[in-house]
């Protein structure tokens, strides 16, 4: 009768272990679900990462730095002007000397 119920109990205990180890497979697929679920998420969040990256570089190449500042409610207006500049010659060392040397007349100046 001892053999009897010692065989019930390792009956009910091998159940027991199969019905954990049931649910523990059961865990382990959902969890598994769930990292393929979130490995296909970032590969396309790379993926978009990626394009708007190019995107960003192909809009940077076209703008000049700083026109996005401007653009919209600031208007033509705000365009930066450039300083208009003289362009002269470069001067020899002769003509250099020359103008050292050169006297110039002296006005004066009247008492207003």
């Amino acid at each position: 009768m001892f053999s009897f119920l010692n065989r019930t109990t390792t009956s009910q205990q091998s159940t027991a272990e199969m019905g954990s180890l049931l649910e523990m497979q059961k865990l382990l697929k959902k969890k598994d679900e769930k990292i393929r679920e979130l490995q296909v998420q970032l590969e396309r969040k790379d993926a978009e990462i990626i394009e708007l990256k190019t995107k960003l570089d192909k809009y940077q190449s076209v703008f000049k730095p700083g026109m996005a500042a401007m653009s919209g409610t600031a208007g033509p207006a705000a365009v930066r002007r450039r300083a208009q500049g003289i362009s002269a010659e470069p001067q020899s060392m002769k003509t250099l000397q020359d103008v050292t040397k050169q006297k110039f007349k002296k006005y004066i100046k009247s008492k207003r």
